[in-house]
């Protein structure tokens, strides 16, 4: 820039420039300009799969935000705003935030509950069969539109005094018949009528048993093939492959801490919280061992970077209590800034974005600096000369 002739000028030849990017030689070049191209008050949690959808929440309700230039209503909570989460998982998108939970289907625009409810315990009397005399208990479960099974509802028990059948007068519309041998505690496949009178021939044990929809989580994370949840200080995870099924009476991590991330790696997982960051290192939930690894994390401030030279690709990067942490696959965090930005930071929700511009890497985050921000310093190891007015200060 030219800072001597102060002659009027016209953009090519600016006094001054507010926003610049700094080439790799210390070149100042203009930063390219930005508008507003939609109205909707209250925008917050914006999420793309960077094919062309985009969604985003505003005061609860879920939209859409189509060709960059209108916003299209999706779904309506009806329930407090609060920062969403958001999956993509074989076609569909999967949203979750503190109060609700909901499925998106793009290429029909149709929203979907997440999971399927339980159905209701069966109703029996004893009928006409060859079932052996015992103790039967019998439960159902419902296909979902997808091919999809629930979980089973509450178990009912029937005695049989001699031989007989089991007759079921609520078998719900697309319901499966899971029943256990006589005495027994197992649950097998009967088929989907709404009459037993035999035993089947090659037993095929219940695979969803008590798995049930999940409950809306602050935080979401696709991984080892799993849906990975924060629910307050609980870590929820689903059944492998199945996203909307939970076992959410013995299925979850108690950090005793309120998680604000969740972050995949192939090693395992970082489970930010507001006191600890935790590795959970290993793909399998059961084997999996729970390493304290840098302090707190500010929410919503996770990003992926593509590449990040030793750590390697798809490194997750967030804020947290004293700078920039960036994780590698198998437990290994550094801290990018350190001993080059003090970063003190509020703990309540930021953002963050990775993109690569001109081939440069470029991580941008937003959050409050504790102490209303005037406690930034920024160091580096050059010694520089500062001229003003033509002399050396």
């Amino acid at each position: 820039m030219n800072d001597v002739n102060t002659k009027t000028k016209g953009l090519n030849e600016p006094s001054i420039i507010l926003n610049a990017h700094v080439d790799a030689d210390g070149s100042l070049v203009k930063r390219e300009g930005y508008q507003r191209v939609v109205d909707l008050p209250g925008a917050h949690s914006m999420w793309t799969d960077e094919k062309g959808i985009t969604l985003c929440m505003a005061k609860g309700n879920l939209y859409r935000v189509v060709d960059g230039s209108q916003v299209v209503l999706i779904a309506e909570s009806r329930q407090p705003d609060a920062p969403a989460s958001y999956l993509e998982i074989s076609g569909l998108i999967y949203a979750s935030n503190a109060h609700f939970t909901i499925v998106y289907d793009p290429s029909t625009g149709v929203c979907e509950s997440w999971g399927i409810p339980v159905p209701e315990a069966p109703i029996l009397i004893i009928g006409e069969g060859s079932l052996p005399a015992g103790t039967y208990q019998v439960c159902f479960t419902v296909m979902g539109d997808r091919g999809r099974s629930s979980g089973n509802g509450s178990i009912s028990q029937l005695k049989l005094e001699a031989s007989g059948g089991i007759e079921i007068l609520n078998l719900p519309t697309g319901g499966t018949v899971w029943m256990t041998d006589p005495d027994g505690s197992q649950l097998y496949y009967s088929g989907s009528g709404n009459v037993v009178t035999e035993l089947p021939d090659s037993p095929e044990p219940i695979p969803t048993m008590w798995g049930v929809p999940p409950l809306p989580m602050s935080t979401l994370c696709y991984a080892h093939g799993r849906v990975w949840g924060g629910r307050g200080e609980k870590l929820f995870y689903s059944e492998p492959y199945q996203p909307e099924l939970f076992r959410l009476a013995d299925d979850f991590f108690d950090l005793k801490d309120t998680i604000g991330m969740i972050a995949k790696t192939e090693g395992g997982l970082y489970v930010g919280c507001k006191g600890q960051v935790y590795f959970f290192a290993g793909t399998n939930p059961v084997s999996m061992r729970q390493i304290s690894v840098s302090p707190g994390v500010v929410p919503g401030t996770l990003c992926y970077a593509n590449s990040l030279g030793q750590l390697g690709q798809n490194v997750p990067v967030w804020i947290g209590k004293g700078g920039v942490y960036a994780g590698s696959v198998d437990g290994q965090v550094v801290n990018l800034t350190k001993e080059k930005i003090q970063v003190n930071p509020q703990q309540d929700p930021g953002a963050a974005i990775y993109r690569v511009k001109d081939g440069q890497t470029r991580m941008m985050f937003s959050y409050q600096q504790a102490g209303g921000g005037q406690n930034m310093a920024i160091g580096d190891d050059a010694a520089c000369e500062v001229i003003r007015k033509g002399t050396v200060i």
